[in-house]
């Protein structure tokens, strides 16, 4: 999360968080500045933080897994049961959590997999993240086996490259 962004869309500065978290200000300063990575504070600390600011404390420390480790994560899920996977998906609300914090690869990775997954179901596409639909990723993102996709990007799921990612295949899980 973008602390700063977040104090300033709040109409705070480090000062007045520090005396409405009652987290003393040398403490908050580094982390609100990005210095000290949040996930290494108390949770104390991040109680407080994530208290003042309006979130859950799960809310506030991200867990930045590397992508292949995400998608392979999500595969198996849809292998298991893809309709479950959506359902959890949606029920609780991951698109959000990557937004809050800036990974827009995987925020979108997840919007095109609940799109492409309710299409093929003849499942009417969630409304709540009508907002994101109308957005796209500067650069093509190829997962998976790329080079081929790079080569045929034909044979890339359709909801996917409306995001400008490019996958093959979601039930690729081994």
């Amino acid at each position: 999360m973008d602390f700063m962004l977040e104090l300033e869309k709040q109409n705070m500065n480090i000062r007045i968080c520090s005396i409405k978290s009652g987290i003393p200000y040398g403490t908050l300063h580094p982390i609100i500045k990005g210095q000290v990575d949040i996930g290494t504070c108390s949770y104390y600390t991040v109680a407080k933080l994530a208290k003042t600011l309006g979130y859950r404390p799960d809310q506030i420390v991200y867990h930045n897994e590397d992508f292949q480790t995400f998608r392979n994560n999500l595969h198996h899920k849809i292998k298991g049961d893809e309709l479950q996977t959506v359902l959890e998906l949606i029920e609780n609300d991951d698109i959000s959590y990557y937004r809050l914090h800036s990974d827009y690869k995987k925020m979108l990775y997840l919007l095109a997999t609940i799109d492409f997954i309710s299409k093929k179901n003849d499942i009417p596409l969630c409304d709540k993240y009508d907002d994101l639909r109308k957005i796209k990723l500067e650069e093509p993102f190829y997962v998976g086996d790329s080079k081929y996709l790079k080569k045929q990007s034909n044979k890339a799921i359709p909801e996917f490259i409306q995001y400008n990612i490019y996958e093959g295949d979601l039930y690729d899980a081994v």
